[in-house]
């Protein structure tokens, strides 16, 4: 794969995780896993390797730095096998836990529909004022409207990146988020009469093994089986390719819910092993136009994974520096900056605004240019589209179904025939 499409591997949206209730917590109460700033961490990651790659220079398109500071920078994108895992975990941690405890969780359809009620509202609005804004006549490029509308670009080499590049790495999640919501409904269905704990977690933990296997088999056939091209787009950034980073996710998932826990040596450990393992990978990364890079993703994954367990497998209380405010409030922008940034840097570099390539660290002026106004309307973006979604959601009960807004009268009504 050629280093001109790293930009892509950009950071989609991830929520807080709930932590396990201890027994002797009040009912009802649901702890936090501070996971939350790491997506506006890794947002702003992106802005900055934006701007490092928008100055790239001469006819050969060399980078700004070379050697080891190259190396790193061109490692941003274990951002997004980073996301997929937090996903994976984020998701299927409420089945497992119900798996767990032998009871029935929320239907299929509530886990989708929680999850676009989240994504949708932001997602459609840059698309579509993306999309209208380069398309100013009729009919213009239907094709790809209609395929980022139904977050089936990723299967298109030629329109995969249009419109808004970072959103094919949405398109990707919404696949697995309807695969979780498909797989719900057996996995209640398995639980069913199985009086072992531990029965019931290994059903829960049939489809992270199984996404694990077919991304494994899938980058296999894409890397050793078969010759693919570097630009065959559609083979690298589908959904197939990140089976792996999902059922890491999601076996994390499995060991919170088994009350897997760790000691604070244990959980440090791991941290450091994780963290060790990505800068270790990223420095001896081959070259992405060799298909055999493909393999780091998936390990990658791992070593995140490793380094959340040293959080998610615990109880709290956490580290004060993860609650640190500043962090808390950049987290909260990090889904809007990841889909408004590109276009932000569209624009500004159409009115001139963004300074001529050069080589050197010039681009952290790039780099600024485009985050201010990017954090700027992401905070815009907070505080009206995002939340509205929510606000629809509202109208539905925790089955998923319409909100019966009048049962209290119905309440009433029997009560005062008794």
């Amino acid at each position: 794969m050629t280093v001109s499409t790293v930009h892509r591997r950009s950071t989609p949206q991830i929520d807080t995780v709930a932590a396990p209730t201890s027994p002797d917590a009040p009912r009802g109460s649901s702890p936090q896993y501070p996971l939350g700033w790491l997506r506006g961490i890794a947002a702003l990651a992106v802005v900055f390797f934006h701007g490092y790659q928008n100055n790239r220079t001469g006819a050969e398109w060399e980078w700004p730095w070379s050697g080891t500071a190259h190396q790193l920078m061109i490692g941003t994108d274990l951002f997004v096998d980073m996301f997929f895992v937090l996903s994976g975990l984020v998701l299927w941690l409420p089945v497992a836990r119900s798996c767990a405890d032998g009871t029935t969780g929320r239907p299929g359809r509530v886990l989708l529909l929680r999850r676009m009620a989240r994504l949708l509202p932001l997602y459609y609005a840059i698309v579509l004022v993306v999309w209208v804004t380069t398309n100013p006549s009729l009919p213009g490029q239907w094709q790809d409207l209609l395929m980022h509308l139904t977050f089936t670009q990723v299967y298109s080499d030629q329109y995969i990146f249009w419109t808004d590049g970072p959103a094919w790495s949405l398109a990707v999640e919404f696949h697995f988020y309807v695969l979780m919501a498909l797989a719900v409904p057996f996995v209640n269905r398995a639980v069913q009469g199985r009086e072992s704990r531990r029965a019931r977690l290994a059903v829960a933990a049939v489809l992270p093994v199984l996404s694990a296997l077919a991304g494994v088999a899938y980058l296999l056939w894409s890397t050793v089986l078969t010759t693919q091209d570097s630009e065959n787009w559609s083979v690298w950034f589908s959904p197939m390719s990140k089976g792996v980073d999902f059922g890491i996710g999601m076996g994390l998932a499995v060991l919170v819910a088994a009350g897997v826990r760790l000691r604070g040596r244990a959980r440090a450990a791991l941290g450091a092993l994780g963290i060790g393992a990505l800068v270790a990978l990223v420095l001896t990364r081959p070259p992405l136009a060799h298909g055999v890079s493909e393999w780091w993703h998936p390990m990658y994954a791992a070593a995140v994974a490793a380094a959340l367990a040293g959080v998610v497998l615990h109880e709290g209380p956490w580290s004060k520096a993860l609650d640190w405010k500043p962090l808390v409030w950049v987290g909260t922008l990090g889904y809007g900056i990841y889909l408004i940034h590109e276009p932000v840097m569209r624009f500004l570099g159409h009115v001139g605004v963004l300074p001529d390539a050069r080589p050197g660290s010039f681009f952290i002026l790039t780099a600024a240019l485009v985050a201010v106004p990017s954090i700027a309307l992401a905070w815009v973006s907070s505080r009206t589209l995002e939340p509205a979604g929510l606000r629809l959601l509202a109208m539905m009960d925790t089955t998923g179904r319409p909100r019966d807004y009048y049962d209290h009268l119905v309440d009433d009504e029997m009560a005062e025939k008794v």
